[in-house]
């Protein structure tokens, strides 16, 4: 009895052993954990961060005391200041890890990176990206309800007249083309335009260009602002000054297409880039239509919007004005402007072939 009384003990002895041992090695193994702080909200892991926005870190020890620490980020997902306390600004969209390393122990916490989205239906509404950007639809700009999105990505191509680059967005869903144009606004944030002024440009995929667009700066705001038909990738970047020429009259002039045969309109979009020149004010209304040959109406683009003197572009996506794909053919881009009692109209000829 009192050998099996002794074994037992043994065993019980041996059980605490591994159990005590376990505790410490995992008592070794996360001495701290690691904390992510959005504003004055610790965010709950699995940690999902809106791209352009900044997270401050934190890392405590058992009995709650704030730890010095190293940060890292594995993948391109943004980057982290050594200032107290560490700021985490999240940036390209992705799945990587925030590693927090204090003295010879190493946690890592799995992190992703998305767009800051918002579904807007036909009413309209407002989304305000953490990256500086803000995209106002008006009513009726969306013919269904959809899940609209900014993220930061990385530019594919800068122009060479570029100085300085400031900011590159990508507003999804990319390629949609709008019934009704928005408001695109750019705060200026902490870049300093000492010697040119912002400019802002958007991404024409086709010709893998940046094509310029005229905005209005709003001084008191710390921003540019401008209206776009479509969603794609836009930027603001401080340019070479441009002499912006006045003419005696107002004029279109520059019309260009991209690509210059509209192919495969349900995969691509035809990029429309034209100049508005006038002699004494910075903005004029513009309408834009297209026909068919036999004079008949396919699609209004844009319908007295106002556009700034200097470069501006549109898209169209080969729709008619009740979303059916128009058939190859020729078609007639008919561009009016108007300021006070002056007007001016731009044609040219579209092919398409799908």
């Amino acid at each position: 009895m009192q050998a099996l009384f002794h074994r037992i003990r043994i065993y019980f002895i041996f059980i605490v052993l591994i159990v005590l041992f376990a505790f410490d090695a995992k008592a070794a193994e996360s001495p701290f954990e690691i904390q992510v702080f959005d504003g004055t909200t610790e965010a709950v892991q699995p940690y999902t961060l809106v791209s352009g926005k900044q997270y401050r870190l934190q890392a405590v020890s058992s009995d709650k005391k704030i730890l010095p620490a190293q940060w890292f980020l594995s993948g391109n997902l943004g980057r982290i200041t050594t200032s107290m306390p560490p700021i985490l600004t999240t940036v390209f969209v992705g799945e990587g890890s925030l590693i927090c390393r204090i003295a010879d122990v190493e946690q890592r916490v799995a992190l992703r990176v998305v767009p800051k989205t918002k579904t807007i239906g036909d009413s309209g509404g407002e989304l305000q990206s953490p990256a500086g950007v803000t995209l106002e639809l008006p009513e009726s700009a969306l013919t269904i309800e959809r899940k609209v999105g900014i993220e930061i990505v990385a530019p594919p191509g800068l122009p060479l007249t570029l100085q300085r680059f400031v900011g590159v967005v990508r507003i999804s869903p990319e390629g949609l083309v709008l019934k009704r144009p928005a408001q695109l606004a750019f705060l200026l944030g902490d870049a300093a335009f000492t010697n040119a002024k912002p400019q802002l440009y958007f991404w024409e995929t086709f010709q893998r260009r940046w094509v310029p667009l005229q905005g209005r700066e709003n001084k008191a705001q710390g921003g540019i602002t401008t209206s776009i038909n479509h969603f794609g990738i836009y930027a603001l970047m401080a340019a070479a000054p441009e002499d912006l020429k006045r003419s005696e009259r107002l004029e279109i002039r520059n019309l260009e297409l991209s690509p210059r045969v509209f192919f495969a309109p349900d995969r691509h979009r035809l990029t429309i880039t034209y100049r508005l020149n006038a002699p004494d004010v910075t903005q004029v209304f513009v309408t834009m239509d297209i026909f068919d040959l036999r004079g008949r109406w396919v699609r209004r683009l844009l319908e007295e919007v106002p556009r700034y003197i200097g470069p501006n572009a549109a898209q169209w996506d080969g729709l008619t004005d009740d979303g059916v794909l128009v058939r190859n053919g020729r078609y007639l881009l008919v561009i009016r402007a108007r300021t006070g009692s002056q007007q001016a109209v731009a044609r040219k000829l579209i092919v398409v072939f799908k």
